[in-house]
């Protein structure tokens, strides 16, 4: 597994699904610990409950899964393991293309025609 010591982790953030029906995310920072084969390990300071729908940014990747551990309590921290399901990468490419068509707004229309009398 590749580990990496509390303060020299890199940063990563969990965007959780609510439970209700709303379907608001919540936003929770944390630090990446390490990965194995399709497993994440990431320390919060909020626990995040386990079977939770998760994504976590990090770098320039989106992982997408599921909470299969959370241990710890909210004074030491929380290790938060992911089983990761799927992986989205070049964040930033598709960032740049989108503000690249945002920035061009809606073409103009052309102007009306009107029948050519016989």
């Amino acid at each position: 597994m590749n580990r990496f010591y509390t303060d020299d982790a890199p940063t990563a953030v969990i965007q959780v699904v609510s439970p209700d029906s709303d379907g608001k995310k919540r936003t929770v920072s944390c630090s990446f610990q390490g990965s194995e084969g399709k497993r994440l390990v990431l320390q919060a300071n909020e626990p995040v409950p386990v079977s939770s729908a998760v994504s976590v940014e990090f770098n320039d990747a989106l992982f997408l899964g599921e909470v299969v551990a959370c241990t710890g309590g909210v004074n030491k921290g929380c290790d938060i393991e992911i089983k990761v399901e799927q992986i989205l990468s070049g964040l930033q490419s598709l960032m740049a293309l989108r503000s690249h068509l945002l920035s061009e707004g809606v073409p103009q229309q052309r102007a009306a025609l009107v029948p050519a009398m016989k």
